[in-house]
């Protein structure tokens, strides 16, 4: 029986010329990769690629091959999604970064796989990330963490960007008529997400303070959204999230002398974890956020 799968990637490694540049086309592992060209060889028994410094080079038996296959595999990849019944995708995100940030993602992937649904499953990052060491989750959308709180061999990150966390008031707020420095917001009561969060792990360390010293609350980003609507408060939150309402003149960014440090945030991926929806999807979300 022929494994179609094995000639889709055969295709990838030969248009890529480099084992690094497919994998991470096909968000599998480099050692997968090779694997499964081998077995390609071994079915076909002939040779496909030689190694070399300049890559991955078709031998005389492979060019033969992609010369026939090539536009067949792309008429039978087109044919998969249009006709076969899509693989559904299980993501993890935290709530507000999904719908504010990759909402458009999302309806563009709808657009081209119709018959396929995103599962959303909204967790701590902790509990994503061992869902997607379990294959219980297909990726994760997130800040980044440091690589000692997952398995760094297993699990890989590909960054889309930068996030910037702010403090934010009313329009009308008495807090717009100074200029705050840390020590000033030291003494302040701040509204901030969940304890475990990125946001507030950020302020912590920009604060110099510990939890226990401080005069943090933690509440949920939609709370402190209404909480702003009747009550005068310094509340933090990333940027990027409360885009409109800023540009709506709805909130006001406190002006402070220091800003908090970026954070980076992307896409987490299990690299023993591919089929041709989720690659779509992260190609369609890396193209949308990064143009």
């Amino acid at each position: 029986m022929i494994n179609l799968e094995l000639y889709r990637i055969f295709i990838i490694v030969a248009d890529e010329e480099n084992l690094t540049k497919a994998s991470n086309v096909l968000h599998i592992s480099q050692p997968a990769v090779t694997k499964h060209i081998k077995n390609l060889e071994n079915e076909l028994n002939v040779k496909l690629f030689k190694r070399s410094k300049y890559g991955m080079i078709l031998t005389d038996n492979g060019k033969k091959l992609y010369m026939k296959i090539k536009d067949s595999i792309n008429i039978l990849n087109k044919a998969d999604l249009l006709f076969n019944e899509s693989r559904d995708i299980n993501l993890g995100s935290h709530i507000n970064m999904l719908s504010r940030l990759f909402s458009k993602a999302i309806s563009e992937y709808y657009k081209e796989i119709s018959n396929s649904t995103i599962n959303v499953t909204n967790d701590s990052f902790d509990n994503m990330l061992s869902m997607l060491e379990k294959q219980k989750l297909d990726l994760v959308l997130s800040k980044k963490f440091g690589e000692d709180s997952y398995n760094s061999k297993l699990i890989k990150f590909i960054k889309l960007g930068s996030l910037h966390d702010v403090f934010i008031v009313r329009t009308d707020s008495k807090y717009k008529e100074k200029i705050f420095s840390k020590n000033d917001l030291k003494k302040e009561i701040i509204y901030t997400p969940r304890k475990i969060s990125k946001t507030t792990i950020n302020l912590l360390k920009a604060l110099e303070i510990s939890e226990a010293d401080s005069n943090i609350k933690n509440i949920t980003y939609s709370t402190m959204l209404e909480l702003l609507k009747t009550e005068d408060i310094i509340g933090i939150i990333t940027k990027e999230y409360i885009k409109t309402e800023l540009e709506a003149n709805q909130l006001s960014i406190l002006n402070t002398n220091f800003e908090l440090e970026p954070i980076d945030y992307g896409i987490y991926y299990n690299t023993e974890n591919y089929f041709q929806e989720l690659q779509i999807l992260i190609d369609i979300i890396k193209k949308e956020t990064l143009k």
